[in-house]
């Protein structure tokens, strides 16, 4: 099976009359889904033709999964796009991919206007009566593309394959041993690749989707009963919607009863509150993933035994079976603990390209030596990592979180590690201010704390050479975050 919807359909023979996607009083077996995408699909084949993209204006329920679907069964590959962004942005976004079709709700109508798009913009209601097959497709066929955010502030598509979703969900369920029974709780919006997981898993496994409704969220007590009505077995959240469910004492009230496994992936999970939810469910199973967006899906997990009190950062853990991930820097490929090089991932899970951009995709995916002796394709992430006494990678930094300062190289990846291990500290994000020539930590308090900006530099010392500890230490009501889930950087820039 060299494509999506040949797993797809696999799933579909077995379980037909099982509910694939469920969203409020909303549900659809794997057959309706089946059908209700062949049909829109066929609409989408007759209108743009094979081997295009197709935006789908995310919005959050079961419809936008079928969008995608259809698009998949067009011949076609979709883009992810959210109606909350900035007009400019999605402006951008369609501008660079230029869709043959856009798709999205009714009430997405308004937006597809305000734009002037070129490109016919589609809803489920103009399915017609035809339904389209899958035809054959190689495993380099494009599945679909999201834009991250780049460095210069300009959104990049990386570009992905069947061949590349297929090879890491075939992994990622058989190394956790994921099959029909689950029952998937969905918190990343879709138009954030780490939501991928959970569409193609439920499509490779036969196992139920459930997307919590984003209003759950704001009430942590009301999340978990949901989870609880909903049978709700296996997430893989940000840390933040973790996060929030501890610093709420959620767990006084109510505790998950069908939860099993609780994966999480993108940005650090603060200690902390891991240790709340390990005090509270300590017989669930607790893998920190790690991964990159011009991968498919993740390429290291650490599964979490024990935290011990000097435990003060997870590591990244060990590659996925369809991963081969290792540390080079200038000398060469490293094995050794304790050195940090740039983490490389090979592997048929890389993504095609970064789209409309030849140079950067020849500067990130180069060919190079490999740690069996043979040559391959390779990605360079930009993360620094070293390894642990165990074998496990550790991540140390961005390349760009590395600066020099005082004449000397720093992690300011390290600081941050330092400061959340302050029990007063709920968040933080440390920043080296250009300008000024000064590190500056940002934090937002637990909410009975009365530590003071002083205090806290004065307990870095204790942890950091002097030369790390920040000159500036601004404390914030509450962290900004990006529509990811993701600590605003960019924002807080902007107060230095």
């Amino acid at each position: 099976m060299s494509n999506i919807l040949q797993l797809f359909e696999a799933t579909v023979d077995r379980f037909p009359n099982k509910t694939a996607i469920a969203y409020e009083n909303h549900r659809y077996s794997f057959m309706e889904l089946k059908d209700k995408a062949r049909l829109l699909g066929s609409s989408i084949r007759k209108k743009c033709g094979r081997s295009h993209p197709v935006a789908v204006i995310v919005n959050r329920d079961a419809e936008t999964l079928i969008l995608f679907l259809s698009v998949i069964y067009s011949g076609n590959y979709y883009i992810p796009v959210d109606p909350e962004m900035p007009h400019s942005k999605i402006h951008s976004i369609l501008e660079d991919s230029d869709p043959s079709l856009i798709l999205g709700d009714e009430q997405n109508a308004p937006l597809i206007e305000a734009l002037n798009c070129k490109a016919d913009f589609f809803t489920l209601n103009d399915a017609d009566d035809c339904t389209c097959d899958y035809e054959e497709v190689s495993a380099d066929t494009p599945l679909y593309m999201v834009y991250t955010s780049g460095s210069t502030g300009k959104p990049k598509g990386v570009l992905k394959s069947h061949g590349a979703v297929k090879s890491f969900i075939r992994a990622f369920a058989e190394t956790f041993d994921l099959n029909d029974s689950e029952i998937i709780g969905n918190q990343n919006p879709f138009f954030f690749d780490a939501s991928a997981k959970d569409l193609y898993l439920m499509m490779y496994t036969g196992a139920t989707l459930e997307i919590i409704p984003s209003a759950k969220f704001i009430f942590p007590v009301t999340l978990v009963e949901y989870m609880n009505e909903r049978r709700i077995s296996y997430v893989c959240w940000v840390p933040t919607a973790l996060s929030l469910v501890t610093q709420m004492n959620t767990f006084k009230k109510v505790v998950p009863e069908y939860l099993k496994k609780v994966l999480f992936v993108g940005e650090v999970f603060p200690m902390k509150q891991l240790r709340k939810w390990f005090a509270a469910l300590p017989n669930i199973t607790y893998v920190n993933l790690y991964g990159s967006s011009e991968i498919a899906g993740i390429c290291c997990y650490y599964e979490i035994q024990e935290l011990p009190e000097t435990l003060d950062r997870l590591p990244m853990g060990k590659a996925l079976s369809n991963c081969t991930v290792f540390l080079q820097n200038e000398d060469g490929i490293i094995d050794a603990p304790n050195q940090i090089g740039e983490v490389c991932i090979a592997g048929d899970a890389l993504a095609l390209e970064y789209y409309h951009d030849p140079e950067k995709t020849a500067r990130v995916f180069t060919d190079a030596l490999l740690p069996d002796g043979n040559t391959g394709r390779i990605l360079k992430t930009g993360d620094l990592a070293q390894y642990d006494e165990n074998g496990n990678l550790v991540f140390v930094s961005r390349k760009d979180f590395q600066i020099k300062h005082m004449g000397r190289r720093i992690e300011l990846g390290e600081i941050e590690t330092a400061a959340d291990s302050i029990r007063d500290i709920q968040r933080c994000c440390c920043l080296y201010n250009d300008r000024k020539k000064r590190i500056e930590l940002f934090c937002e308090l637990v909410s009975d704390s009365t530590i003071t900006g002083k205090e806290i530099q004065s307990m870095l010392r204790e942890k950091l050479s002097d030369y790390m500890v920040p000159s500036r230490i601004n404390l914030l009501e509450q962290m900004p975050f990006n529509a990811n889930g993701k600590i605003n950087r960019t924002l807080l820039k902007e107060k230095m």
